[in-house]
C-alpha cells in the first residue's frame, strides 16, 4: 500500500503539470482544426490561395506563371511548408486537404503558446491560463481564415512565436542561448514580412519594442542587440533576394513590369506616386471603419482592450517614477499606486505597438485602394488586423485577472464604443452602403450580428443598426460586470464565461454559414472545369482560357498541374499570344468565335463553359470523336439549344441528349404558337455591330426584342431583312456590353417554325 501512494501522487502531479495541460490543449485544438478541415474541397479564394500554392508548385518544378501572374503577390513563406505535399500525392483534392492539415498542425501551437505565456511569463494560475489560451487560440479568425491556403496561418502564428522567443530570451541567463533566441526573434520578423507585406506591422512593432524597453525600462534587453538586429537584417536581406526571385519567375517582375499588387511597394506608389489616391478624408473614414470592426467583431471587448492597455502602460511608468512622500510619523514613504510588473508592461507595449502598426498599415492600404468606392468591405476591412486581436485580448484578460480594470476604465470603454458607433454612422456607413459589392471573408467577424440576413446580402443601414445595437448591448454587459464590487476577485471568470460563449457562437456561425458553403461552391467550380478538360481525353498539353473568371483558370491549373494553362483576358490579349492554342475555353457568355475565324465550337458544359477547336489538327480530332463542329465566325442556336417559353413545342427533343455530338439533337424541330417565344443565352459582345438572324417558316411576322444587363437595358436595333424564311436585326454597341439576350416572339395568329438563330459580327 505504501508503494501505491507515490505512484498515485505522480499521476496526479502529471495531470496537473503544465506539460500535460499543454499537450491536452494542443490535441484539442488540433482535433478541432482537423474537423473543420473535413469540410474543405479545393480552394475558392483567388488569387490569394492560388499564389501561395503556385510558389510551392514552382519549387517542385511546375511553372504556373501564365496564370499566377494575372493576380497579386501574396508572399512565399507559408508556401515553404507546402512543398512536401507535392511529393506525397498527385491527387489535387488530397493535396489541398493536406495543406490545410499543415495549417492546423501549425495553428494548434497558438493556444499552447498563450498558455505558456500566461503561466510562465505572467504568473497566471492554471484554470485562468487554460481559459485564456482557449479563448485566444480558438478565436474565430484563427479557426476559419486559416482553413484556406492563403498566408493567414503564418500571419496569425508568427506574432505568438515572436512573443515566445521574446520572453524566453528575457529570462535566459546563458549568453550563447540568449544570442540564439535573439537571432531567431529577428528571423521571425523577417519570416513574417516574407509571409505577407502587411506583416511589416509586426516588424515595426518588434523593433520599436526592443528599443522602447531598453531606453525606458532601466536598459532592459529583451533580446541581445547584436543577435536580434543581426537576424532581422540578414532575414530581410534574404527575403528581398527571394522575393525578387519568385516575383521575377512567376509574376514577370523586372521584364517591363512593376511590382504586382498587394505589396508594400505598390502601396507606397499609391501614396506618393504621381496618381496617388491618398486623402485625409479617406484615411479618417477608413480608420473609423477599422476601429468599428475591431470593437464589433470582438463583441465590444476591443474598446476595453484599448482603454486597459493604454492605461496599464501609463500606470507602469507612474508607479515606477512615483515620488517620495512624508509620513505623519515623520518617516518617508511612497504613494501607493496600482502595480504593473515589467513582464506585464512588455506585453502591454507589444500589444499597443502591434495593434497600432497593424491599423496604420491596413488603413493606408485600404484608404488608397482603387476599390475604395466599389467594395463595401474596404473601409471596415478586418482581415489585415484581426490576426492580432487575440494578442490584445490575452493582454487584456491578464490585466483583468490581476485587478487592473477599474470601474472608471470600464465606463470609459463603454463610452469609447458609443463614440465609435456614432462616428461610424456619420463618416463610414455612407461609404459602405453606397458601394455595390463586398467580399464577406474580409469582414466575417460582423456576420453573426446580421440577424436574418444572408452572408452575401449587401450591407444596408438596417444591417448597421443591428450591429450597433448588439455591440452596445454586449458592451453594457461588460460594464455591468465591471461595476459589481463583489466580483473584484473573480471578475476575469465572470467575464470569460459570456466571452467564451460569444467566441464559440461566432466561430460556429462562420463555419456553418461561410466555410461549408464556400467549400461546396469551390467544388462546383472545380467540377465544371474538370468535366470540360476531361472532354479532351488528355490529348492536349496546353489550353487557353478566354475572358474567364480567375477562379476558373487557376482551378484548372491546380487540378491539372502538368498542363500549360494560359489566359487571354481580352480580344487584343489573344491576338498578342505568340503561340496560338489548339484548344480554347471560354465562359459560355463570351462569343470569341465572332472575332476569331479559326475558332470552331466543339462542345459546351451545361451553362458554364464553351470548348473550341482552334487549329486544323484539333478540328480533325474533334470530328474523329464525333463532336458537332460549329460554324466559323458565327454563334448558332439550333432548336435543341434555344431557350423557350413553356408553350413552345419541341418535337424530337431528348433532354438527356448530349448536344455536343453530331448524331444527337440534330432532328429537333421547334414550333412557336401565338405568344410563345424563343431566346438566346445571355451573351457578352465586344464593341461593334452584330446581326441577329432568325431562320424558319413565316418568321417575318414575329417580333424581336434585345436587352442588355439581364433585361435592365433595352438596346435599339434596326431590321435589315424581313422575309418569310429570314428575319435579321442589327444592333451596335459602342463598348463591351454584357448579358445581351435576343428574343423572338410569335405575335401572329399562326404557329411559326424555327430552324435556327444565328449571331454574326458585321463590323
Amino acid at each position: 500500500m505504501d508503494e501505491t501512494i507515490p505512484v498515485r501522487g505522480k499521476v496526479i502531479g502529471l495531470l496537473k503539470s503544465d506539460a500535460f495541460i499543454m499537450f491536452v490543449i494542443y490535441f484539442a485544438a488540433l482535433t478541432l482544426h482537423m474537423l473543420i478541415t473535413g469540410a474543405a474541397t479545393i480552394f475558392n479564394l483567388t488569387p490569394d490561395e492560388y499564389s501561395v500554392t503556385a510558389i510551392a508548385a514552382y519549387m517542385n518544378g511546375l511553372d504556373w506563371s501564365p496564370t499566377v501572374s494575372t493576380g497579386g503577390y501574396y508572399g512565399y513563406f507559408q508556401s515553404l511548408f507546402y512543398v512536401p505535399v507535392f511529393w506525397i500525392t498527385d491527387d489535387p483534392y488530397l493535396r489541398y486537404r493536406l495543406m490545410l492539415m499543415i495549417n492546423g498542425v501549425l495553428m494548434s501551437f497558438v493556444p499552447v503558446i498563450a498558455y505558456w505565456l500566461s503561466r510562465r511569463a505572467l504568473d497566471v494560475k492554471i484554470p485562468a491560463a487554460a481559459v485564456f489560451s482557449l479563448i485566444c487560440g480558438l478565436y474565430p479568425s484563427y479557426m476559419l481564415l486559416t482553413n484556406f491556403t492563403w498566408n493567414e496561418t503564418m500571419c496569425c502564428l508568427l506574432p505568438w512565436v515572436f512573443l515566445l522567443l521574446l520572453y524566453k530570451a528575457h529570462d535566459c541567463k546563458k549568453i550563447i542561448k540568449k544570442q540564439a533566441l535573439s537571432c531567431l526573434g529577428g528571423l521571425t520578423l523577417a519570416a513574417a514580412y516574407a509571409a505577407h507585406g502587411r506583416m511589416l506591422s509586426l516588424v515595426a512593432a518588434g523593433i520599436v519594442l526592443e528599443l522602447v524597453v531598453f531606453f525606458t525600462m532601466k536598459r532592459t534587453k529583451l533580446f541581445c542587440f547584436s543577435g536580434f538586429f543581426g537576424g532581422t537584417v540578414v532575414g530581410l536581406f534574404a527575403d528581398k533576394m527571394l522575393k525578387r526571385f519568385f516575383q521575377g519567375a512567376l509574376w514577370n517582375v523586372g521584364s517591363g513590369r512593376s511590382a504586382p499588387i498587394n505589396t508594400i511597394e505598390k502601396m507606397i506608389s499609391q501614396l506618393f506616386g504621381e496618381n496617388g489616391n491618398f486623402s485625409i478624408a479617406r484615411f479618417f473614414q477608413t480608420l473609423i471603419g477599422h476601429f468599428f470592426y475591431f470593437f464589433s467583431s470582438t463583441w465590444g471587448l476591443g474598446a476595453i482592450c484599448v482603454i486597459a492597455i493604454i492605461a496599464a502602460v501609463v500606470l507602469y511608468y507612474r508607479r515606477r517614477n512615483r515620488t517620495p512622500i512624508t509620513l505623519e510619523s515623520g518617516g518617508t514613504g511612497t504613494k501607493a499606486l496600482p502595480y504593473i510588473g515589467d513582464k506585464e508592461a512588455v506585453l502591454c507595449w507589444f500589444s499597443l505597438l502591434l495593434m497600432g502598426a497593424a491599423f496604420a498599415v491596413s488603413v493606408l492600404f485600404k484608404s488608397t485602394s482603387s476599390s475604395f468606392d466599389k467594395r463595401m468591405d474596404t473601409t471596415i476591412y478586418g482581415r489585415y488586423t484581426e490576426s492580432f486581436y487575440p494578442v490584445a485580448i490575452l493582454c487584456t484578460l491578464v490585466l483583468i485577472y490581476k485587478g487592473k480594470l477599474s470601474r472608471l476604465k470600464t465606463i470609459a470603454a463603454f463610452g469609447l464604443n458609443s463614440m465609435t458607433v456614432a462616428l461610424t454612422q456619420l463618416f463610414t456607413v455612407p461609404i459602405v452602403t453606397n458601394s455595390e459589392t463586398f467580399v464577406s471573408a474580409m469582414v466575417l467577424g460582423l456576420a453573426p450580428m446580421r440577424y436574418g440576413e444572408g452572408l452575401r446580402d449587401l450591407y444596408t443601414q438596417t444591417t448597421f443598426l443591428k450591429i450597433f445595437v448588439t455591440v452596445l448591448g454586449v458592451s453594457a454587459l461588460w460594464t455591468v460586470i465591471g461595476l459589481i464590487k463583489r466580483l473584484d476577485k473573480i471578475r476575469w471568470a465572470v467575464l470569460c464565461v459570456p466571452l467564451a460563449g460569444l467566441v464559440i457562437y461566432s466561430g460556429t456561425f462562420g463555419y456553418l454559414k461561410y466555410t461549408v458553403p464556400q467549400a461546396k461552391n469551390a467544388k462546383r467550380g472545380a467540377d465544371i472545369m474538370t468535366a470540360a478538360v476531361d472532354k479532351l481525353d488528355g490529348q492536349f498539353g496546353e489550353i487557353t482560357l478566354f475572358a474567364a473568371a480567375r477562379d476558373r483558370y487557376v482551378k484548372t491549373q491546380f487540378l491539372y498541374p502538368e498542363m500549360t494553362v494560359r489566359v487571354a483576358s481580352t480580344v487584343s490579349a489573344y491576338r498578342k499570344l505568340e503561340n496560338k492554342p489548339e484548344i480554347f475555353l471560354a465562359n459560355i457568355e463570351e462569343t470569341p468565335e465572332l472575332w476569331f475565324d479559326e475558332l470552331r465550337l466543339i462542345g459546351s458544359l451545361g451553362s458554364a463553359v464553351h470548348i473550341y477547336a482552334a487549329s486544323e489538327s484539333s478540328c480533325e480530332w474533334a470530328i474523329s470523336k464525333g463532336y458537332r463542329i460549329g460554324e466559323s465566325g458565327a454563334v448558332v442556336y439550333t432548336p435543341a439549344e434555344l431557350k423557350t417559353t413553356l408553350t413552345a413545342v419541341k418535337t424530337g427533343y431528348d433532354e438527356h441528349a448530349d448536344l455536343d455530338y453530331a448524331n444527337e439533337g440534330g432532328n429537333v424541330t421547334l414550333t412557336l404558337p401565338k405568344g410563345a417565344a424563343a431566346y438566346t443565352n445571355y451573351t457578352h459582345l465586344q464593341k461593334g455591330t452584330y446581326a441577329f438572324t432568325v431562320y424558319g417558316e413565316d418568321v417575318s411576322v414575329g417580333t424581336v426584342t434585345l436587352y442588355a444587363d439581364k433585361g435592365k437595358t433595352e438596346l435599339p436595333f434596326e431590321i435589315l431583312t424581313e422575309k418569310n424564311r429570314e428575319l435579321c436585326a442589327a444592333v451596335t454597341v459602342d463598348k463591351k456590353t454584357e448579358n445581351i439576350r435576343f428574343t423572338f416572339t410569335n405575335t401572329s395568329g399562326e404557329p411559326i417554325d424555327i430552324e435556327k438563330i444565328v449571331i454574326r459580327r458585321m463590323s
